[in-house]
């Protein structure tokens, strides 16, 4: 099924494998396709990490887009559409919304919202890139691996969510802030950190090459990594890694 919801147009189905792998598969597709699903069988998020895609129970999307930026600049499209989907959530009724470096959407230091963004080459070898946005709608519980750290919108605001208008607040919000990252990347930078409890004096532990580190965060770059203030004053550059809030002593 097809749906029109300019600029995107959205490629539906009741069940597929990835969303993300069937965009791939629409090679000449023009900028703003979208394939949703009900449901996926081989869903994933950041670091190949299966994503729980139960039939009804989440926003299942990923979206074609051909960003008008330098390289060392895209991944703004990561925090850009973090953003996005942090104000669409909380327009459904989520809050307090939090986002974790650099894109996973909490309410309550529990995951609401995955993105995943991939680059895809393209015809004539045109950039293009593939985001992916899995958002937990109705579960009303998760497997035990997750139950810890994961919540939904029905979870959060006691009442069942429509995944169709949960889909369209997030592209509306999705071309909004799009729009802003083509003419303004400094707008985004500073939304994203309004939002984000990690993105200055949060003390975090990340994950590089293996070995953890601590430290304070402090803001963000140009192009969007996290800069982290280590115990012995040295402030490195933190491209990728997992990040997660250090507990302070007698937190339960």
């Amino acid at each position: 099924m097809i749906i029109r919801c300019p600029p995107f147009t959205i490629h539906h189905y009741p069940t597929i494998g990835s969303t993300q792998d069937e965009l791939k598969r629409l090679v000449g597709a023009p900028e703003f396709t979208c394939v949703t699903a009900d449901e996926q069988t081989a869903g994933r998020g950041r670091r190949a990490r299966a994503w729980l895609s139960t039939p009804g129970d989440g926003l299942y999307l990923s979206v074609l887009l051909r960003p008008a930026l330098p390289p060392e600049l895209f991944p703004l499209v990561s925090l850009m559409a973090a953003v996005a989907v942090a104000e669409a959530v909380t327009g459904q009724g989520a809050a307090p919304v939090d986002i974790k470096w650099p894109n996973d959407v909490l309410v309550g230091e529990r995951k609401l919202s995955g993105i995943l963004v991939e680059g895809a080459s393209g015809v004539a070898g045109a950039a293009r890139v593939i985001l992916g946005i899995g958002v937990n709608l109705n579960h009303r519980g998760f497997p035990a691996e997750l139950a810890a750290t994961a919540t939904s919108l029905a979870l959060v605001t006691g009442r069942a969510a429509d995944p169709a208008a949960c889909r369209d607040e997030v592209l509306s919000r999705l071309a909004r802030w799009y729009e802003v990252l083509g003419r303004d990347a400094g707008a985004v930078r500073a939304r994203w950190a309004e939002l984000s409890s990690y993105a200055r004096g949060a003390e975090v532990a990340v994950t590089l090459d293996g070995r953890r580190v601590v430290g304070v965060t402090d803001g963000i770059t140009e192009a969007g990594a996290l800069r982290l203030r280590t115990p012995g004053g040295e402030v490195r550059t933190v491209l990728a890694g997992e990040v997660s809030r250090l507990r302070k002593s007698g937190d339960a």
